[in-house]
């Protein structure tokens, strides 16, 4: 249960999304995704790889202009139909500034540039093609990661500045001599044009794919008829010394009543590991909501209906009706997952000359409950087995002494055929973590923390 597919531009420089819901209740977050340095570092080769691909399709403007040769006089030349064929980007330097954003820069870069020329000298007209070379290609910018007021995050290049050491262009065609003539201020020209360019390039990269990415990831994610979960970013990523921390409202609400938990998200600190590439911190408050989103839709009331209930009480139809008396809090203690529930038993006689139920006793019944919990790919996922024996107790009783252990055996019957054979197949399900589109974690690893659960995984 512990593999996993990568994390992978797990956010291009992760900015994730949410959808904002009525009100926004406590800030603290319920859910946090940490990208380490390695993590960053990995995240740079799939951009550095991206954005190469994506350079490369950018067409650049044509160019054109007048110069005087000795001998021949004014002249109008027209480089046109300009493709990147190659751009190399090397020796990157990403900087982590706590409280400002992302650094990046990039030197001794290169660009390679073909086209066609023309020529025009009264009615004389020259063409051919051309080759042209960009040396020393150095690139610096400034990256602000921030959230917008719906929860959704944003990337924008706060800086950009560039610089091309030396240009070279080779021309071919006819009488490509008459260029080679004034080819240092072609060469210049187009110098000039590709410093305009490459800022451009980049600031588009990053408003267009990046955020076009970015919006793959799931914000709030529909579980089941009953619940969802609410991705939204709660504040803006913060850069810090170590890498990125992303916090997540992680919060589970009703589909057909959304409304706040009756309790808040206490602030979360998470252990000082960065040893992989992405850490996951799931709190103790997120796995509570959803217990208390399921127990107020009604999902923890079970009937059971039995023949040896039959047997006791031959005169009436029984049923035993089984709720919770209030919604159990689960526990998060190192290494452990523990949840202490208090069960409420009804034997209800059904009135044969009504549909009306007549209460005959009412048991309260303790137990805890042990829950495993594992992570893969993309969800985490959980199991439970009983913790403890179950302590009956005998609230309230119509008809004198209550036969204990039959309802113990009946009850205990239940517990592990019925009710815990269904919760497990749908913790099973379990619930998915937010990541955009084709990603996902190995090697993932599962601490157990008080208040918390930590994942720490490697892209792939």
């Amino acid at each position: 249960m512990m593999l996993a597919r990568p994390y992978c531009a797990v956010v291009v420089l992760l900015l994730l999304a949410g959808v904002s819901r009525t009100g926004e209740g406590n800030s603290n977050p319920g859910f946090m995704a940490r990208i380490t340095k390695k993590g960053l570092e990995y995240v740079q080769q799939y951009v550095v790889t991206t954005l190469k691909e994506q350079l490369s399709t950018i067409r650049l403007p044509d160019l054109s202009g007048h110069s005087k040769i000795d001998l021949i006089g004014w002249v109008s030349y027209d480089f046109h139909s300009l493709k990147i064929h190659r751009f190399v980007l090397q020796n990157w330097n990403l900087n982590l500034l706590p409280e400002l954003g992302i650094g990046v820069f990039l030197s001794n870069s290169y660009m390679s540039v073909g086209g066609d020329w023309k020529v025009n000298k009264a009615f004389i007209t020259l063409d051919g093609s051309f080759e042209l070379k960009a040396n020393g290609i150095s690139i610096s910018l400034s990256l602000n990661l921030d959230k917008d007021q719906s929860g959704r995050p944003t990337a924008s290049v706060t800086e950009c500045s560039n610089s091309i050491g030396h240009i070279s262009i080779h021309l071919s065609g006819s009488l490509s001599w008459i260029l080679n003539l004034f080819h240092e201020i072609i060469e210049n020209n187009i110098k000039m044009v590709l410093e305009e360019k490459v800022c451009d390039m980049v600031t588009e990269f990053t408003t267009s794919y990046l955020e076009l990415y970015l919006r793959t990831l799931p914000v709030t994610t529909m579980i089941d008829e009953v619940a969802s979960l609410d991705y939204r970013l709660v504040g803006a990523p913060q850069v810090t010394s170590e890498g990125l921390d992303i916090p997540f409202k992680g919060e589970f609400f009703s589909q057909s009543h959304p409304s706040h938990v009756p309790f808040e998200a206490p602030s979360m600190m998470l252990p000082p590991q960065h040893d992989r590439m992405i850490y996951l911190a799931v709190s103790q408050y997120m796995l509570n909501t959803a217990i208390w989103v399921y127990h107020h839709a009604g999902c923890m009331k079970v009937v059971i209906q039995n023949e040896d209930l039959a047997r006791l009480y031959p005169n009436m139809e029984v049923e035993l009706e089984v709720s919770l008396e209030s919604e159990p809090l689960l526990t998060l203690t190192p290494g452990n997952v523990t949840l202490s529930p208090v069960i409420d038993i009804r034997g209800l006689a059904l009135l044969p000359s009504s549909s009306d139920q007549r209460t005959l006793f009412q048991l309260r019944v303790n137990t805890n409950v042990s829950i495993a919990i594992g992570v893969n790919s993309n969800r985490i996922v959980g199991s439970v087995t009983i913790g403890s024996e179950l302590k009956f107790e005998v609230k309230q009783s119509n008809l004198g002494n209550i036969n204990k252990k039959l309802m113990e055996s009946i009850f205990s019957y239940y517990t592990i055929k019925t009710i815990y054979s269904s919760l497990n197949a749908k913790l099973q399900e379990g619930f998915p973590l937010p990541l955009p589109r084709e990603t996902s974690l190995n090697s993932v690893e599962l601490q157990i923390h008080k208040n918390l659960l930590f994942v720490g995984a490697y892209f792939d």
